[in-house]
């Protein structure tokens, strides 16, 4: 077996943090990758419960998760399937990626963490995301938009010929065209709109309008909306997650739905933030296996709970889909 001092010799050598907790979730060990990640001295975690580096409204889960592998102690990947987050010693929170083994001295039980920064993976991730975006919508402008309005110019180039013969069939080919040159417009501008980032200052209330606002000048789908006159504020992540569902919603209605029509609904209700965006489009199955267009669904789930949140989804075939989220205010 290992002595203690070549066992912290060589977590010392490893590349990723380790920490290493007892079966009560303190920390009994960790290494210096350990401190320039989360910004603690060793010596301030010694001894502290591993929800330390957790976010405050996710220790709860994490514990009863802890107790749960205590259990049934093996090798296994944290979180399968969840966005894990750790959290600095100055609040600044960032993705990580767990990997858990059990480790016994004697008749005690010991657990080992390694824990892997994904920050700089989902943002080559997102880039090539963004990427892969881009190429679609060049292809789309391409095949579709500078299609449209080439077609359009030549009907122009026709109507020449008929302005002094025809008059009367000439207006009507005019009239035709500028009918496709708005929905090129319509085109161009929900491009336009899907591309903008998503910027929250934090205001989830004048956000939403804003955004609002951006999606009828962008799409002929009508939006519906019931917004509070206040609303009291959020934490800026929660703001931020919940502005991000709403923009989401009201595109996949747009885009894969074939909505006829959407409504936004906001409220406070029993110290929550609840919103609800509602579509009367094609519907689908939510047990059914999750589909490349029904992925963001799985995001805006995990998004909601990772920030302490409650998510639902309604929907079946030919009867739309509803989204809820319930985010706390306080916390």
């Amino acid at each position: 077996m290992l002595s203690d001092a070549i066992l912290r010799a060589l977590v010392e050598t490893l590349p990723d943090a380790v920490v290493i907790t007892n079966r009560d979730g303190q920390i009994v060990l960790v290494n210096a990758q350990v401190e320039a990640l989360f910004g603690y001295e060793r010596v301030e975690l010694l001894e502290q419960p591993i929800e330390t580096l957790v976010p405050m409204e996710l220790r709860r889960a994490h514990q009863n998760h802890r107790t749960a592998y205590a259990s049934r102690a093996g090798t296994r990947p944290m979180g399968v399937g969840l966005e894990l987050t750790g959290q600095r010693k100055d609040g600044g929170r960032f993705p990580v990626e767990i990997s858990l083994s059990p480790l016994t001295r004697g008749t005690e039980l010991f657990v080992t963490g390694v824990i892997r920064d994904l920050t700089e993976r989902n943002r080559m991730r997102k880039e090539i995301e963004m990427q892969q975006e881009r190429q679609r919508i060049a292809m789309d402008l391409h095949d579709g938009t500078i299609q449209s309005i080439y077609a359009i110019g030549l009907g122009l180039e026709m109507v020449l010929g008929d302005i002094a013969s025809d008059p009367v069939v000439a207006g009507k080919r005019v009239d035709g065209a500028i009918d496709q040159l708005n929905g090129v417009i319509g085109d161009i501008r929900s491009y336009i709109f899907d591309l903008r980032p998503v910027q929250s200052t934090g205001n989830l209330l004048a956000d939403l309008s804003a955004t609002i606002d951006e999606f009828r000048a962008s799409s002929t789908l009508p939006v519906a909306i019931e917004l509070p006159a206040s609303l009291a504020p959020l934490r800026d992540d929660r703001a931020a997650a919940m502005l991000h569902i709403a923009r989401e919603a009201m595109t996949n209605a747009r885009k894969h739905a074939h909505a006829h029509g959407v409504a936004v609904l906001l409220a406070q209700v029993d110290g929550a933030v609840h919103m609800e965006i509602r579509d009367d489009g094609d519907g689908f199955e939510p047990a059914a296996n999750v589909t490349e267009t029904h992925r963001g669904l799985r995001n805006m789930r995990l998004r909601t709970q990772r920030l302490g949140g409650m998510f639902d989804l309604e929907s079946a075939p030919e009867s739309g889909t509803t989204v809820r989220v319930r985010m706390p205010v306080g916390g």
